[in-house]
């Protein structure tokens, strides 16, 4: 594949994708500013695609796209596993990665042993914390100084399933990927970012940033996701 650059249009339809552990506020920021651009965007609640373990990411894949057409896919963080999948179901033109996952090539996406055992270590009986609870105190606050935002992205965090992590992720045999591009906000996905690379895929955003940028500084990560 090409991974060719290309623009994403002057009223371009975007579908933007929340990953497992979050739920669509941490994205509003970016869609905000997106639709203030003259695109049209669209951020599916996909939580209740994730309730079980077997079989989620075909449910996340048919809520999102269940949204309708899209022109560009976006993807943030956990949700980078189910993109190709996505962009097949909407047949988007662009597919963009947001300091998120990048999948296997082909076959199957299989969860890290580095993941899986992160994650051992937050299971409370049959659930996995919410993401908010795995961090010190202050480390939100600081993170997303925005009491309302910060309430917001805090308060749909599910508790997923024990063992979402132990599920492979189905990778299609055909996506549209003539037009990708990976944006790295930091350095947490230095590895994705190199992968993506490796894949001949367009790379942006230096990653010294924050994860939360995407919700912190939307203009500056929609100057990137659109460029």
């Amino acid at each position: 594949m090409s991974g060719r650059a290309g623009a994403a249009g002057p009223a371009s339809r975007w579908l933007l994708v929340h990953p497992p552990l979050l739920g669509p506020a941490v994205l509003g920021p970016l869609a905000a500013e997106l639709r203030a651009r003259g695109h049209v965007v669209r951020v599916p609640d996909l939580r209740g695609a994730v309730g079980t373990a077997p079989g989620w990411s075909d449910r996340y894949t048919a809520l999102a796209a269940a949204a309708g057409p899209a022109d560009v896919v976006l993807g943030f963080s956990g949700a980078g596993v189910v993109l190709p999948a996505v962009a097949a179901a909407v047949r988007a033109r662009r597919v963009v990665w947001l300091d998120a996952l990048v999948p296997a090539a082909a076959g199957q996406t299989v969860p890290s042993e580095e993941v899986r055992a992160r994650v051992a270590g937050l299971v409370r009986g049959d659930r996995i914390a919410a993401w908010p609870t795995w961090w010190p105190p202050g480390v939100l606050a600081a993170e997303l100084p925005d009491d309302a935002l910060r309430a917001a992205v805090a308060a749909e965090a599910p508790e997923l399933p024990a063992g979402l992590y132990d599920v492979a992720v189905p990778v299609p045999a055909t996506w549209p990927d003539d037009d990708v591009r990976y944006v790295q906000l930091s350095a947490s996905y230095d590895g994705d970012a190199a992968a993506a690379r490796r894949r001949g895929w367009q790379v942006a955003g230096s990653g010294a940033g924050s994860h939360l940028d995407v919700a912190t500084r939307p203009a500056e990560v929609a100057d990137l996701v659109t460029g």
